[in-house]
């Protein structure tokens, strides 16, 4: 008998966290993330760490791995599974949370060691294997490192997906389905719903928009202020600047900088690490040291591109360019990165209007503000194609999560009327066995 615990990440985005229990007792967790939207840190629901067998996760991003040094508080040490460059980032991402939030954490520095030393990296399309579990990472295509997660528990056979992109990028391929696997039939797939109803734009129509907007900024001599989501994003940004001949005074800042070095150790995490190589050679990363603020007002005094955390604009440095370039109105402010309702990010795109902190005003925002389309998540068509792509049992089933409600809601409707599939958008706390 295996039962599926939903612990997170249902009808929502943010604390992806599933448990898959065996007939044994014995569990494996997939994810175990931080709700992003809240002011204070909020986890998923906690499974019994000594009843966990592994602990998979996905991807390095916060919502779905930043709750794990949690399971780790205990005599318990569960073993974590995940690629090399993940384990990398994750430190970084949790390291980052540590500082930012440390007094409203319930876990320090020495449970983030704890579940860092009961890593082990697995590469792709290697198994492991152990009594009646079996585990697989296949390429997810969202960022360096994410992966989908196969298992087999009991006989049975899930595919969680976690996020996942069928769109090859600049940064990386697109996910496995579109290269040559033939998986067996699915039990029980578990499928992000985060673009269940939308359509992107093509990608190089986006890249296209994109570039005339900075070409334009440039030619004013304004400064174009992306920004972008520390890991991965910020990369993507930089390689697509650089495929299209946009390569000086481009200036990387916050996480972006420790995160592309992370990336650059790990060649086999990007699609092409030439491009990537070349692309950071040819930018400037912040310093750390004291040189620092002097660097930074080098690149606000003159033509160029900053690339700079956070995406959302809920804080990190890009508050401090933000704060200098609000009223030049040769200015450009690119949001690149998914937006939440009622982030700063959400409520400049909507008002034009940023609230400073440190400048206790609400400023309005004289520059042209624009969003453009860098999703590193499928969209309708493609999530379409991915369940068209896989093989099910005669008795399988359907579990749309990781989306806001009606997302997960109509996507499920969808699929029970287009696959006759039973499908199902699981409420945080439901269980099925």
């Amino acid at each position: 008998m295996v039962e599926i615990k939903f612990l997170g990440g249902c009808r929502q985005i943010g604390g992806s966290a599933v448990e898959i229990q065996s007939s044994d007792g014995k569990s494996v967790l997939c994810d175990f993330g931080i709700y992003m939207e809240k002011k204070h840190p909020k986890f998923p629901k906690t499974p019994s760490a000594k009843d966990l067998k592994y602990v998979v996760l996905s991807h390095c991003h916060a919502d779905h791995s930043c709750g794990l040094p949690l399971l780790y508080g205990g005599r318990a040490t569960p073993e974590t599974i995940m690629t090399p460059v993940t384990k990398d980032l994750t430190a970084l991402l949790i390291d980052d949370t540590l500082r930012i939030s440390k007094d409203l954490l319930p876990f320090e520095r020495e449970e983030m060691r704890r579940f860092l030393k009961n890593t082990r990296m697995l590469n792709y399309d290697h198994e492991i294997s152990h009594k009646n579990t079996k585990l697989t990472l296949l390429d997810a295509g969202h960022i360096p490192g994410s992966a989908c997660i196969l298992l087999e528990i009991d006989g049975k056979r899930i595919l969680y997906t976690g996020d996942m992109n069928q769109t090859k990028t600049q940064l990386v391929m697109e996910n496995f389905i579109n290269n040559s696997h033939d998986l067996p039939p699915i039990d029980y797939l578990l499928i992000e719903s985060t673009y269940a109803l939308e359509t992107h734009p093509p990608r190089e129509e986006t890249e296209k928009d994109f570039i005339n907007e900075v070409k334009n900024v440039l030619e004013n001599d304004g400064i174009v202020l992306c920004p972008a989501f520390g890991v991965a994003r910020s990369q993507e940004i930089l390689l697509v600047l650089n495929k299209y001949g946009i390569n000086s005074n481009i200036t990387i800042d916050g996480m972006a900088r420790k995160s592309s070095r992370i990336i650059r150790d790990h060649p086999e995490s990007v699609r092409d690490y030439d491009l990537f190589l070349s692309s950071l050679q040819k930018s400037k990363l912040i310093s750390f040291n004291r040189r620092k603020r002097e660097e930074r007002m080098q690149a606000l005094n003159r033509p160029g591109v900053i690339i700079a955390p956070s995406g959302m604009l809920k804080g990190g440095i890009v508050v401090l360019y933000l704060e200098h370039l609000y009223d030049d109105e040769n200015a450009g402010i690119f949001v690149v990165s998914y937006q939440i309702e009622d982030s700063p990010g959400r409520i400049l795109l909507d008002t034009g209007h940023f609230n400073s902190r440190s400048l206790e005003k609400n400023l309005k925002v004289e520059g042209r503000i624009r969003q453009f389309n860098f999703s590193s998540h499928s969209d309708r068509p493609l999530l379409m194609e991915f369940i068209n792509s896989l093989d099910f049992t005669d008795d399988a089933k359907i579990f749309c999560m990781h989306g806001e409600e009606n997302s997960c809601n109509e996507f499920a409707a969808f699929i029970e009327e287009e696959y006759k599939i039973q499908a199902f958008s699981p409420k945080v706390g439901d269980a099925f066995t």
